[in-house]
């Protein structure tokens, strides 16, 4: 009787043993990257999360605008999820996020010229705007075979700042149609 009570205990053991060696191997790291914004924008736009647990996570979206010419664009969001699907941080969410983000953008001072009668520029100046913001957010995330992630997400986020200036824009988004890696 000794032996199948301990024979038991060995086997609920095991048991035991092997679902919580299966919780813990859980992959936890997601790092999801666009390559549409990527070709047609350019804009990098790359997010990592760690899943907290099978329905939360945090992580870190960053977009930088990639050309040169045009005015530079850099946003950092910070975001929590709350997942809606059945399978482990996946499906539809909810998310809140907090951007902060930089605009440089040249100024230009013109002089007029009376005798020609046109203007000349007379010096450029770069203004940098950092402004911080709260926003909301909703997507999907669905990982398929050999951890390969897609994410389709959107949101929209209001800016805090000086409204006074010509450059602020007081709304900002966060857009993402990305492939990726859970690891």
């Amino acid at each position: 009787m000794r032996k199948i009570f301990l024979a038991l205990f060995l086997t609920a053991g095991l048991c035991s043993a092997q679902t919580a060696d299966v919780t813990e191997k859980q992959r936890k790291n997601d790092i999801v990257a666009d390559p549409v914004l990527l070709i047609a924008v350019p804009l990098a736009n790359i997010s990592y999360e760690r899943l907290i647990s099978e329905n939360k996570g945090i992580g870190i979206n960053a977009m930088m605008l990639l050309d040169r010419k045009e005015d530079r664009f850099t946003q950092f969001s910070a975001y929590y999820r709350m997942y809606f699907g059945k399978k482990y941080a996946s499906g539809f969410f909810l998310e809140g996020f907090i951007p902060v983000t930089t605009n440089s953008n040249d100024d230009y001072n013109y002089i007029y010229e009376e005798s020609t009668g046109y203007y000349y520029t007379a010096s450029v100046s770069k203004r940098n705007i950092t402004t911080v913001g709260i926003g909301f957010g909703v997507g999907g995330k669905w990982v398929l075979r050999n951890n390969l992630v897609i994410e389709a997400s959107g949101g929209i986020a209001r800016r805090f700042g000086d409204r006074d200036n010509y450059y602020f824009e007081e709304v900002t988004g966060k857009i993402m149609g990305g492939i990726g890696y859970r690891f």
